[in-house]
């Protein structure tokens, strides 16, 4: 059946996330950018259907795959029967909106191999719109994701479990050294697939992100241990057990192994731990009494191995607390920030301060957070003044534009409901026309009782009067015929006969090609396959795209093979159905005006004689193709 649509819609938004099999999946997927790449990925999903899924704030609708030529490959939302484009907020959404969804599936087999058992929640409130937070249960205990800058943690909520930031979630400084560590999660992408990577936050160190998942494990408290948390709590379980310094006035309770002492010692000062060096040189200038001989020379060796290098930490610990003086003296803002944040690191190592380096360390601070607050209040003022600004200028904007609007639609109204009016009669005169083609199509195909053909044409001439100049001469000149033709005597009963005017010769008629060669019936077969695959995901093709598609299945044909090959992939196709070959005629419209004509006249279809004609017709059969083969 061949019928006049309207013109499809075209999708813009660039759409880089959808979900597998349903609105509501939380499989994600991601669409290659690359051409070639996207070919592959079709094979790869075929026979599966791709979505704006809900939990990545879409609309729900279904979409395709589209190939872009000039920008970068996308998924599309399917038009609705009316061409129109569904209403949707994900506009040029990138691969990292869909991070929550991968979380599941990178999680869920690592957490049950170390015993656990799961359970996702993807929360959703007026405060944390959907991606913003996941939460992961684990037997009583919770992992709660912020992937959302935009959503700050709240550290003191009730039972809030162990916290797991995103890389752009920001945490305040003393937040940071109260806890002593934040853990961070962020993806990574893989072909179409993402990874996800997690890190661990220091104060005044950073994040180090050297590690993957199966570097890491959940304890039996709920909480992450990466690598650099072992080595935290490590470090502190051997602060915790080094010797204490005893007095000089004091005897050991008991011997000291002279051997281990010096071994000790020379380890500590190797990895420049200068709070174990001082604590081991205080232990082994204690045992100095009671040494002699070649054991004496060597504690005594180690103790001067300890103090070269505390006296080196000493050189470098009173320079910096000297330039941290000195820059918060004279106000110095940003070269306090840089030596506050080097005088930490290097007392982290070494904890014991004197009082004058605690009150540089609170000057500092004092200066820091006075400077902090200053430009806090500058820039909320900046701000109020820039928003008030912005506040008159819209508002003198929208007035202008209301204004305007309401002119414009005073002096537009009339023509506007002309113009609505027009094109409401040119819907149902297109409408109109693609009755007259389909009924003409009928009369000449079916045979019919003469009374099927008086019914039949009576709806041709009233489709033909609702048309009107929609038609082509020759589509009005067959309608006359048609009208005559039934006005005119009825012949005897004798010699009536049931046969369709089709059968007689037609002036116009195109002769069937001749039959098709054996060595073709392959290419036939192909050609349709081919067809039918491009109907599915909805798009058009051409006679290159099929050679490239095919390769040897598709030889080189003459222009009289390519129209046999054509009316035989089309042999099959029902009478009220429009042909597989309309998908090559919209995909190039030389092939149209070439080919087309003499494959539907081949088939006993009408072939408008006028291009643009064709070309109405032809779109129209595309969009009932997608429609007929959508669910094929």
């Amino acid at each position: 059946m061949l019928a006049k649509g309207l013109a499809m819609g075209v999708d813009n938004r660039q759409i880089q996330t959808a979900v597998l099999a349903g609105p509501d999946s939380d499989d994600p997927v991601v669409c290659p950018t690359d051409a070639d790449e996207l070919d592959e990925f079709r094979e790869e999903f075929a026979g599966t259907t791709f979505w704006c899924g809900i939990l990545l704030g879409g609309c729900g609708g279904q979409l395709l795959t589209r190939r872009g030529n000039v920008r970068v490959s996308h998924f599309a939302h399917f038009p609705d029967p009316d061409g129109l484009l569904p209403e949707c907020g994900r506009r040029s959404r990138g691969v990292a909106s869909a991070d929550h969804l991968y979380v599941r599936a990178a999680t869920q087999t690592w957490l049950r191999r170390q015993g656990h058992t799961p359970r996702y929640r993807y929360i959703d409130r007026d405060d944390a719109p959907v991606g913003s937070l996941v939460e992961i249960e684990l037997d009583g205990r919770k992992l709660l994701l912020h992937m959302d800058p935009a959503t700050p943690p709240d550290w003191d909520a009730a039972q809030a479990g162990d916290i797991i930031l995103g890389p752009g979630v920001q945490v305040d400084y003393r937040t940071l050294v109260r806890r002593g560590y934040v853990n961070r999660v962020k993806f990574v992408s893989e072909g179409n697939q993402r990874v996800m990577m997690l890190g661990t936050e220091l104060p005044h160190v950073g994040t180090d992100w050297d590690f993957e998942l199966a570097d890491c494990t959940v304890d039996e408290h709920g909480r992450l241990i990466t690598p650099v948390v072992t080595r935290m709590e490590a470090a502190r379980a051997a602060a915790e057990r080094a010797p204490v310094p005893r007095p000089r006035s004091e005897k050991p309770e008991a011997p000291v192994q002279i051997g281990t002492l010096t071994r000790l010692i020379n380890s500590a000062v190797q990895k420049k731990d200068t709070t174990t060096v001082r604590e081991l040189r205080d232990t082994a200038q204690l045992q100095v009494p009671r040494c002699e001989g070649q054991a004496l020379d060597h504690l005594q060796r180690a103790i001067d191995h300890a103090n070269g290098l505390l006296d080196e930490q000493d050189c470098v610990r009173r320079r910096l607390f000297a330039g941290l003086d000195e820059a918060v003296r004279h106000g110095h803002v940003y070269k306090v920030s840089t030596l506050t944040q080097q005088v930490r690191r290097f007392i982290q190592r070494d904890t014991v301060t004197t009082p004058q380096e605690e009150g540089i360390l609170q000057a500092a601070d004092t200066l820091l957070r006075h400077t902090r607050r200053r430009e806090a209040r500058n820039r909320q003022a900046a701000e109020e003044r820039l928003t008030a600004v912005t506040r008159e200028w819209e508002e003198r904007r929208a007035a202008a534009v209301e204004e305007g609007e309401r002119r414009r639609a005073a002096e537009a109204q009339e023509p506007q409901a002309q113009l609505v009016t027009q094109a409401q009669e040119r819907k149902a005169r297109n409408r109109a026309r693609g009755r007259v083609q389909s009924l003409t199509g009928r009369l000449r195909r079916e045979e019919l009782s003469a009374q099927q053909q008086k019914h039949l044409v009576e709806e041709l001439v009233l489709a033909a009067k609702e048309a009107r100049d929609h038609l082509s001469e020759a589509e009005q000149r067959k309608v006359n015929e048609w009208a005559e033709r039934i006005a005119a005597p009825t012949e005897e009963p004798g010699t009536a006969q049931k046969t369709s005017p089709a059968a007689q010769p037609h002036p116009d008629a195109i002769t069937e090609p001749a039959k098709l060669p054996d060595r073709l019936v392959p290419t036939v077969a192909a050609v349709r396959g081919a067809l039918k695959k491009a109907a599915r995901e909805r798009t058009t093709t051409s006679w290159n795209r099929l050679e490239n598609q095919l390769g040897s299945a598709l030889p080189s044909l003459t222009s009289n093979e390519r129209v046999q090959v054509l009316v035989q992939v089309d042999r099959p196709t029902a009478s009220d159905e429009p042909l597989l070959s309309s998908l090559l005629a919209a995909g190039d419209p030389h092939f149209a005006y070439q080919y087309y004509r003499h494959v539907l006249t081949a088939l006993g279809l009408d072939a408008p004689d006028d291009d643009e004609d064709l070309r109405d017709v032809v779109e129209a059969d595309v969009k009932q193709v997608f429609t007929d083969w959508r669910f094929r």
